[in-house]
């Protein structure tokens, strides 16, 4: 009887002793955990805590953005404000006037519509006019006393004097008129035809030559018998669509106006 009971209290005893030593190992460990964790809390400051930490490696990098350029903005000016820049140029634009000298008329630049000087028809020749073109009416010859309209100019000139072209073109007759002598008729680019009358039979051109102005078509004779009782000269006619000329208009301006 005695024996059971030993053998009973012995298994219990042994039950209660791994009871109390599996608590005192959690015990343990929950203690060293606790220190742990503490130790760690202490070593670690507050905000690596707070926060998660991440390797350098892994955080994105983000350039910080570049500076602004700030252009600055210029003060408005009031309405009907005029900058002093403004009025200074003025001001000195107002004295330039007032100083500068007008140009005299005589500076003034020819009108556009002249014509150069060097592009009108030049004289045959250089001489007293003694018959001038009679526009038409009806003169008595001195030498024929007949009444007659007189077509041309004549210059006074020596015998010999030489006889020029007075425009580009091109020869068009050349012969011995019974009243006014050895002829040279000159057709120019225009329609105009010139004639000079009057000349000795030797002459420089002939029929289809093409001459510029200046050229010397002869000398002056004295083959003219229709003017023989004048002094000797050069009788000079200008023509165009059948219709004679005044020989001024024609050397003045280059576009004549006569009668036929």
């Amino acid at each position: 009887m005695k024996r059971t009971t030993h053998a009973g209290m012995t298994g219990k005893s042994f039950y209660a002793a791994l009871s109390l030593s599996v608590a005192m190992v959690g015990a343990a460990c929950w203690y060293a955990w606790s220190e742990s964790d503490k130790l760690s809390r202490r070593a670690v400051p507050e905000q690596s805590r707070s926060e998660p930490a991440f390797p350098q490696s892994t955080v994105p990098q983000t350039a910080p953005p570049p500076p602004q350029t700030t252009v600055p903005v210029p003060a408005a000016q009031p309405a009907g404000t005029v900058p002093a820049a403004t009025e200074a140029a003025e001001e000195a634009a107002a004295i330039l006037r007032r100083t500068e000298p007008a140009l005299p008329a005589e500076t003034a630049p020819p009108p556009a519509e002249t014509e150069p000087a060097e592009l009108l028809p030049m004289m045959p020749v250089s001489g007293e006019i003694l018959q001038r073109f009679s526009q038409g009416e009806l003169v008595k010859s001195e030498t024929t006393g007949i009444w007659s309209t007189h077509n041309g100019n004549d210059y006074a000139v020596p015998l010999g004097t030489e006889v020029l072209c007075t425009d580009d073109g091109t020869v068009a007759a050349v012969g011995r008129d019974t009243l006014w002598g050895v002829c040279v008729t000159v057709l120019h680019a225009d329609g105009t035809e010139t004639r000079y009358c009057g000349l000795n039979e030797n002459l420089n051109v002939q029929a289809g030559d093409v001459i510029p102005r200046g050229t010397v078509l002869g000398t002056v004779g004295a083959t003219n018998e229709a003017e023989s009782a004048l002094a000797p000269h050069l009788h000079f006619e200008v023509r165009r669509n059948d219709r004679y000329l005044d020989p001024e208009s024609y050397f003045a301006a280059g576009n004549p106006a006569g009668n036929t």
